[in-house]
C-alpha cells in the first residue's frame, strides 16, 4: 500500500512539473497564463496517467497558440524534452 502511494505521488509530481514548464513556456512565449489559461493543471486520471489539463481555450488565444506552434514549425524549431 505505501508503495502504490509512493508511486501516485510520483505521478502527480510528474504532472505538476510537466504543467509548471507548460505555464512557464506559455508566459516566455507572452501568453497571460491566468488569463488566457484559468484552468492550466496538472492531474492524475483515474486509472493513475498523469496528465496536464489546458482547460477551455477562447477562439482568439487558441488562435495564437495555433500561430506561434506553426511559426515554430515552419522555422525548424525541434522540441526536446526538458532536463530533469
Amino acid at each position: 500500500m505505501l508503495r502504490e502511494s509512493e508511486d501516485a505521488m510520483a505521478r502527480a509530481g510528474d504532472a505538476r512539473r510537466a504543467a509548471d514548464a507548460l505555464a512557464l513556456a506559455l508566459e516566455e512565449a507572452g501568453f497571460d497564463v491566468g488569463r488566457e489559461f484559468p484552468l492550466l493543471q496538472a492531474t492524475v486520471s483515474r486509472d493513475g496517467t498523469p496528465t496536464v489539463e489546458v482547460g477551455h481555450l477562447v477562439p482568439v488565444v487558441a488562435e495564437r497558440l495555433a500561430d506561434l506552434i506553426a511559426r515554430a514549425a515552419s522555422s525548424d524549431v525541434t522540441v526536446e524534452g526538458l532536463p530533469d
